[in-house]
């Protein structure tokens, strides 16, 4: 009988360490990959990579949309599931900025100079879209590599694909962006990003 009900009290403690883990799934251990974390302040969209290192991409702070259902944590989670369905597909290897249904967004592309392929999140309107993208990987105007953004007429490619390898460094450090995507479509049709200038977006 004391087997018993000492069974009962293990499979108990199981069933509620199982519901904790499935109610805050950034207390559960994890592979390579993003994924939203909603353990602390704001949400944010987080990347292990194959190091074990965890990297903060997106900090979701701006409840702007929450009034049209999309909370930062809703925000949160589509855009981490978006961003690891690109991974895993293997297609997220240039970001960089374009348009879509008319909006200007942050998209992936398959090459430099290429379409604006996968959309990652829809900028809010008047938000400056070149910016924003070096706020997304934390780079900074004057840095090696990273042109001054008004001497820069192109739009950028950045090439994530070392970033998101095996050799990406567990110790990486990188400034999180802090913005907010707008209700995006599913059904968005892509638009050119290659040849689209800086005036595009101004």
């Amino acid at each position: 009988m004391k087997t018993n009900f000492v069974n009962v009290l293990a499979l108990s403690a199981t069933a509620i360490a199982s519901i904790f883990l499935a109610a805050n799934p950034s207390q559960a251990q994890r592979g390579q990959g993003f994924y939203c974390d909603t353990s602390g302040g704001s949400p944010a969209t987080m990347y292990q990579n194959s190091e074990g290192g965890v990297e903060r991409w997106i900090s979701w702070d701006s409840n702007f949309f929450t009034d049209a259902g999309w909370t930062p944590a809703t925000r949160c989670r589509e855009v981490s599931n978006r961003l690891e369905s690109y991974r895993t597909a293997k297609l997220l290897k240039y970001v960089t900025v374009g348009r879509m249904n008319g909006e200007n967004v942050i998209c992936t592309a398959s090459e430099k100079n290429g379409r604006c392929g996968g959309l990652i999140y829809t900028l809010k309107p008047g938000q400056d879209a070149i910016r924003t993208l070096y706020t997304f990987f934390g780079l900074r105007e004057g840095q090696a590599g990273v042109p001054v953004l008004s001497e820069s007429a192109e739009i950028p490619y950045i090439d994530v694909s070392g970033r998101l390898g095996r050799d990406a460094a567990a110790t990486t450090k990188v400034q999180p962006a802090r913005t907010t995507p707008a209700v995006n479509n599913p059904a968005v049709k892509p638009q050119p990003a290659s040849g689209v200038r800086k005036g595009d977006f101004d």
